[in-house]
């Protein structure tokens, strides 16, 4: 009999006890679990296991260099590391497909071979995408697909029903290549030590952001790990040393604090998008004490405001302040991580608060320990950004030639994925073959991620031929299809999906 999990009861569920014993020793050899059994990884229930989704940051992250190395007018300064970072990730993609591919094989001989396919495929990319020798090239395979392996099983188990295979991919490799990244931009600091001019604005406030997150990382990682830190009256002292750590640090010249200031106050425009900026997080506060007095569940309808919210923030962000929004969705996304701690441990005064707030908007993806639609509603915005080297460039006329690949997020699940979900549900008739997604809702899906480019091309924002709008189509068609079949987190798919085909195309 075929081995198989059964997805439809969460996955924690296996055919028979030969099963469990072959998953074990998958654990045991790839992943280096030990004696810990496997009903201890329990994915998001009532969702398939989504494992194409570990190719989507690896094939942004290739799609980013090679239009990079096309266009050298898009980044003159792309960072030397990138590629390095590009290659690793396809290293990674490798050992995530091995690894599913392993859980699915019956034969010992396809297994044993299966193992030592990441081991050669990672050694070929470093050794021919970079020039490394053959010792080198191996070492760093193995040390990075340790790296990986160890992450993935930790996130899976100590996080149980929050992410399918496939979303818990797209999160460990971003977290791995976020710490690769902050590791090596933290030892060109000490090596070199530019100052602020010399870095750019761009790069200064990246370093400040890489930084704040990767202290607040170690700080998430240790409450995870020391249950004693959780008592509020170690925890307060804990996050108030994560600010001054965030703030004071000397990873710049001057320090972040007086670095970030300096940067806002330099350009009232910046002063007026924060006031906006305040004055949005108020709605929402309002929003959602509303929801809370109404004592019911929100509607689809109600929580697509928060898809509006996204909207109004990056829109003027990306056109008018690309490098203040770059440092402004960093301190969001801390927040966001903060207030989830907050809930999540029942930190008083404000945990019972978050708690209610959480299930009032939660979702059915919602069934784990941690928020990770609305955070990925922030990550799915800012991915595009955050994965290019250079996202804020513009030419002589003040055009940005990424813009649309910038807004992938925006696009997707800010327009089109709240049009599919409104209107897919409200006037929604005709579903798609199995699934409970609307015909009706797709076409607005594509209308309305259509009609925003329309709206930038006549505001002369950008400036596409025929064959780039052809290009925007069929994105927008994939994304559509994408989002009518899937049953893996949107916010976090359709951004990357769209992204893709709109860098490779325009």
């Amino acid at each position: 009999m075929r081995n198989r999990v059964d997805y439809n009861s969460g996955g924690s569920e296996f055919s028979s006890s030969d099963e469990d014993s072959g998953i074990r020793k998958v654990h045991d050899r790839m992943c280096g679990v030990g004696n810990q059994k496997s009903n201890d990884i329990v994915p998001r229930p009532n969702a398939s296991p989504g494992y194409w989704l570990c190719c989507l940051l690896p094939l942004a992250l290739c799609t980013t260099f090679w239009t990079t190395l096309k266009d050298p007018e898009r980044c003159s300064e792309m960072p030397d590391h990138f590629k390095l970072i590009t290659l690793t990730s396809m290293a990674i993609c490798i050992q995530n497909i091995s690894f599913f591919i392993y859980l699915t094989l019956q034969a010992k001989l396809y297994k044993w071979l299966i193992v030592f396919v990441p081991f050669v495929g990672g050694a070929c990319i470093y050794k021919y995408g970079l020039g490394m020798t053959w010792l080198l090239s191996s070492l760093w395979t193995v040390f990075i697909d340790v790296i990986f392996q160890r992450c993935y099983i930790q996130v899976m188990r100590d996080l149980p029903k929050s992410f399918t295979y496939g979303e818990a991919s797209i999160l460990t490799q971003g977290v791995v290549l976020f710490l690769m990244n902050t590791l090596i931009m933290g030892y060109r600091l000490i090596i070199d030590q530019p100052s602020n001019e010399e870095l750019g604005d761009l790069r200064t406030l990246s370093t400040i952001m890489m930084f704040a997150l990767l202290w607040l990382l170690i700080v998430c990682t240790s409450l995870l790990a020391f249950q004693f830190l959780r008592k509020p009256f170690i925890f307060y002292p804990i996050m108030i040393t994560f600010v001054a750590a965030a703030t004071l640090a000397p990873v710049t010249t001057p320090i972040p604090v007086i670095a970030v200031f300096e940067f806002i106050f330099r350009d009232k425009m910046r002063l007026y998008i924060i006031l906006f900026y305040v004055a949005l997080v108020g709605a929402t506060i309002i929003v959602v004490c509303w929801q809370l007095r109404n004592s019911q569940h929100a509607t689809t309808s109600v929580r697509k405001l928060f898809h509006l919210l996204v909207v109004l923030v990056y829109i003027p962000g990306f056109l008018y302040e690309c490098v203040f929004l770059y440092i402004a969705s960093g301190v969001a996304l801390a927040l966001i991580a903060i207030f989830d701690l907050l809930r999540i441990l029942k930190m008083p005064p404000l945990g019972e608060i978050l708690e209610k707030a959480f299930f009032s908007f939660a979702d059915e993806k919602d069934a784990g320990l941690i928020a990770f639609t609305p955070m990925c509603l922030l990550i799915g915005s800012s991915l595009p950004m955050w994965i290019m080297p250079c996202p804020c460039v513009t030419d002589e006329h003040g055009l940005n030639s990424q813009l649309l690949a910038l807004l992938a997020g925006i696009l997707t699940i800010g327009f089109g994925d709240t049009a599919a979900s409104v209107i897919g549900s409200k006037w929604g008739r005709t579903k798609w073959r199995n699934s409970s997604r609307s015909i009706e809702g797709s076409v607005a899906f594509v209308i309305y991620v259509i009609l925003p480019i329309v709206i930038l091309q006549l505001m002369e924002f950008i400036q596409l031929n025929e064959m780039q709008w052809g290009v925007i189509v069929l994105a927008t068609l994939v994304a559509a299809l994408v989002e009518a079949h899937t049953d893996q987190i949107d916010n976090l798919v359709l951004p990357l999906v769209f992204y893709v085909i709109v860098s490779l195309g325009c």
